[in-house]
């Protein structure tokens, strides 16, 4: 399967689930940047209300063309019980060129459903996966069969249409 996964993590607990399931597919793998500082509690509530007002920023270019792989696996964490807006602009930007997709969030207090809808939505097309993991779960290395279980969820063979 030829597979990408796409995310954005402002404290790293994205990132360490992105690197799981990329290096557990064998896949490609590819950050989302922009140029907002969102350190601190300052960066804290600058992207809860970005989350919340449903914003998108600009983001640096990716590296990897999104649209020639079979699966992209985009990774966000829940801002204000929301999309991030580095995320919701990546999708924006790719949405309806994307061949199958699968969702997965960090979160510390909740929201993923929410956000999984708002990505679908943003997409055009229904997630062939997702997974939802609590930081304080990602920060104690507890969420091993969780991921196992959302990767045995993927398409063993994706075809683009």
């Amino acid at each position: 399967m030829n597979a990408l996964v796409v995310y954005f993590s402002r404290t790293g607990t994205t990132r360490k689930v992105a690197e799981t399931i990329a290096s557990s597919l064998g896949a490609d793998i590819e950050a989302i940047h922009e140029s907002k500082d969102r350190r601190g509690l300052r960066g804290y509530l600058r992207s809860a209300f970005d989350g919340t007002l449903g914003r998108w920023v600009p983001t640096d270019a990716v590296d990897r063309d999104p649209t020639r792989y079979d699966l992209v696996i985009v990774g966000t964490p829940v801002w204000g019980w929301s999309l991030s807006a580095p995320v919701r602009s990546f999708l924006s930007n790719h949405a309806r060129r994307l061949h199958k997709v699968a969702f997965f969030v960090t979160e510390g207090g909740g929201g993923a459903r929410r956000v999984f809808e708002q990505m679908a939505q943003v997409v055009a097309a229904d997630p062939v996966a997702t997974l939802a993991l609590a930081q304080r779960d990602v920060e104690r290395g507890t969420v091993s069969s969780a991921i196992e279980s959302f990767l045995a969820a993927l398409p063993k063979k994706a075809t683009a249409p």
